[in-house]
């Protein structure tokens, strides 16, 4: 769930609730990240002493809120340079399995700045073949082992290409890929990536403006002999995508890790956005840690059933005018309900400093967490974080407690 009533800084605070019982596990992990009150960052220094406070809520609260506008201005100056990216293709003349995501074939959806899903999607076979489109109107012609789509708007214009190499054999040895399965569902299996890489040439010059290299290592299923869990022991992205005209650097994903186990799971990532020369408008970095036990669960899943029982996020983001850290540490994490212990919580916004401690959690069920988290500002001055949110973030609640 989006709260999006905190006016210019959007706030991730649940996961998305209809995700399936294997995905609990990374709902937490989803939450310790955008549990940050503040939703986005973080940056731990223990062997630092903490800095002490020095900000006022008034202009703590300015101060985000036009952060927040400043991100939202970059994420809109990104979606309006991939505008003219997206060929509009027609399946006519293409077999089911040559094409099979055309309809969704969008530059924003291989080069996102949106959370990505922790897993891509499988389909029963990934789609193969060779294509052209000119104008929309497209035929296969010819056989691959990977997903080749040359397009172009006119017929005298230079042609355009997409590459999806699902083993990655353009870049190096071969990695095959394998069966994979839901842990609740034996009868339906996709053929998923073990190394995937994928590109975009514009002008089919072998100038590649965009490039990803994606690796995972998925968990052995313990119901179907040879096959995998759609769930990672490890998984890796790594991609940029450049302006076609060469000037600017649109996305540069130096990083993107996860790792899971059963008492660890990490998300680390690096990304900048519309980057030119060493100067990026957008600039995020971090990591988020969740400590727990797990048992496995259904088909050897170990997500299933994993419980967190405590915790670090780092992050870090700037921007041409703003930069923010935040950190803190979980000590204990309760179910039901949600309730997570915070203590050495900081937040840096340029160089004013909050600190926080106390208990995460939505007691009134109002919709605003943070009635038990405890903010302390310059002079001594302290206030919970949900009247923080009302008084100086523009936060509604959706009922009265």
């Amino acid at each position: 769930m989006l709260y999006s009533g905190l006016k210019g800084f959007p706030f991730l605070l649940h996961a998305n609730a209809t995700t399936p019982k294997g995905g609990e596990a990374m709902r937490k992990l989803a939450r310790f990240t955008g549990l940050g009150l503040i939703g986005l960052l973080l940056v731990a220094c223990p062997m630092q002493p903490t800095p002490q406070a020095n900000a006022t809520p008034q202009e703590t609260g300015q101060y985000l809120q036009a952060l927040g506008e400043e991100i939202q201005q970059v994420i809109q100056e990104l979606k309006n340079a991939l505008k003219g990216f997206s060929p509009e293709l027609s399946m006519q003349g293409l077999s089911p399995n040559s094409l099979q995501s055309i309809p969704e074939l969008r530059l924003e959806k291989l080069f996102s700045i949106q959370p990505l899903d922790i897993v891509p999607l499988a389909t029963q076979n990934l789609p193969r073949g060779k294509i052209e489109c000119i104008g929309g109107n497209c035929n296969q012609v010819g056989p691959s082992d990977d997903w080749e789509l040359r397009f172009k708007q006119q017929a005298t214009d230079p042609w355009n290409k997409l590459l999806a190499d699902w083993d990655a054999s353009t870049i190096g040895t071969p990695s095959p890929t394998v069966e994979t399965h839901q842990p609740y569902s034996t009868q339906n299996t996709g053929e998923t990536p073990t190394k995937a890489f994928f590109a975009v040439d514009f002008g089919e010059n072998g100038s590649n403006e965009g490039q990803a290299t994606f690796t995972a290592r998925w968990r052995p299923s313990t119901c179907l002999s040879g096959k995998y869990l759609l769930e990672p022991e490890s998984l890796s992205l790594q991609g940029f995508l450049d302006h076609p005209n060469g000037s600017q650097r649109l996305v540069d994903l130096a990083k993107l890790s996860i790792t899971t186990s059963d008492t660890r799971l990490a998300l680390d990532w690096n990304l900048s956005l519309l980057t030119q020369g060493n100067d990026s408008a957008l600039h995020t970095q971090g990591q988020v840690v969740v400590n727990g036990t797990s048992t496995p669960g259904t088909c050897g899943s170990l997500l299933e059933n994993f419980n967190a029982s405590s915790g670090e996020v780092s992050i870090d983001l700037s921007t041409h005018n703003s930069s923010l850290h935040l950190s803190f540490r979980v000590t204990q994490v309760e179910e039901s309900p949600l309730r997570i212990h915070i203590q050495d919580g900081l937040m840096r916004v340029n160089s004013k400093v909050v600190t926080f401690e106390g208990i995460l959690d939505d007691a009134n069920n109002n919709c605003i967490p943070g009635e038990n988290l405890t903010l302390h500002f310059a002079g001594g001055q302290t206030m919970n974080l949900e009247t923080f949110f009302t008084q100086h973030m523009g936060a509604q609640p959706c009922n009265e407690p």
